[in-house]
């Protein structure tokens, strides 16, 4: 009689861990959600933005400790204003107290070079990219100093990465 209760015993256990455990099927749904939390963690949102044009980089400018600037006082020690004649020779208009610059500056150069914003993108965890090309062409009889600076809305707000891609 009691070989047949702990035989009963050990199959009752058997069986209620057997239950508790998680089928092929639970399991496969628990990973599914794993994996659709992750690409949600990391699932990037385009950012709109406004390429500045008719500025230049100051020559009493060296180096952009930070991509990101917040402040006119800031973006002028930089930048100055490149007014041309004509339709569109204004400067592209920057409210600070609702945007904020990214700026990629090259050092000189005597190589024609323009720098492209390819995307701007922010993922889930406030993480906003700069992807940009870097075109470098012939040389010139005169040096220039390569930037690319964009206006973005301070709602996107986050750490800003910048990255040349081909």
């Amino acid at each position: 009689m009691a070989k047949i209760i702990l035989n009963i015993a050990t199959l009752t256990s058997l069986l209620l861990s057997a239950c508790q455990s998680n089928s092929p099927a639970e399991l496969n749904e628990k990973n599914q959600l794993k994996v659709v939390a992750i690409e949600n963690e990391n699932k990037l949102f385009d950012i709109k933005f406004t390429l500045l044009k008719n500025y230049y980089v100051k020559n009493t400018f060296t180096k952009l400790d930070n991509p990101k600037i917040e402040t006119a006082e800031k973006f002028n020690q930089v930048f100055g204003m490149a007014t041309t004649m004509g339709k569109n020779g204004k400067p592209t208009t920057i409210d600070f107290s609702k945007q904020y610059i990214i700026a990629i500056i090259i050092p000189a150069t005597e190589f024609s070079t323009s720098i492209d914003t390819i995307s701007l993108q922010k993922n889930n965890q406030n993480q906003i990219k700069l992807n940009y090309k870097l075109t470098i062409g012939q040389k010139q009889s005169f040096s220039i100093r390569p930037f690319l600076a964009i206006a973005v809305d301070k709602q996107e707000n986050g750490i800003i990465t910048v990255e040349e891609t081909n």
